[in-house]
């Protein structure tokens, strides 16, 4: 059964919550449509991503599209913990999530060879959210601040 990216009964908090796991689910299981349910797919949207000091921003979903296409030919996991939420109450319509994410990162047709040809990044995530009031209400990603902590493997996989 496929995942929904619309789940009934979640709190406030869950629901923010949910912005990432479908992000991330929609990534690591390929499937585009759960990992856009997570986006705010306007000119609005903000990835930026990086080192510290480092950081590049892709501005607007038109320039953010492509790098998704990147992560979707590859085979993925991302795992998430320490999830914060920050909220003016129940019936707020933006939100603030912090997140540390281990992401890893292989090309498909490598990801049973014995020999390590992946790309792994551990980040903090710093992510604005919105309530999106054209989707029943769901939750979207606004601004998605990836600072980078460490690396290691090729990052060529990720970035040819």
């Amino acid at each position: 059964m496929a995942a929904k990216a619309h789940l009934s009964n979640l709190t406030t908090r869950e629901a923010i919550a949910d912005t990432l796991h479908r992000c991330i689910l929609g990534l690591d299981s390929n499937n585009r449509s759960m990992m856009e349910s997570a986006c705010l797919k306007t000119p609005e949207m903000t990835f930026i991503y990086g080192p510290s000091g480092n950081q590049a921003t892709l501005a607007g979903w038109d320039a953010i599209n492509p790098m998704f296409d990147r992560v979707f030919g590859l085979t993925t996991t991302h795992t998430a913990s320490n999830i914060r939420i920050e909220l003016e109450g129940e019936n707020a319509s933006t939100a603030r999530m912090t997140a540390h994410v281990i992401s890893y990162h292989v090309r498909g047709e490598e990801a049973f060879v014995e020999a390590d040809t992946s790309y792994t990044a551990s980040s903090l995530y710093d992510i604005e959210v919105i309530k999106d009031g054209n989707d029943q209400g769901l939750w979207k990603i606004k601004t998605w601040k990836a600072t980078m902590l460490w690396t290691t493997g090729d990052i060529k996989v990720l970035h040819p």
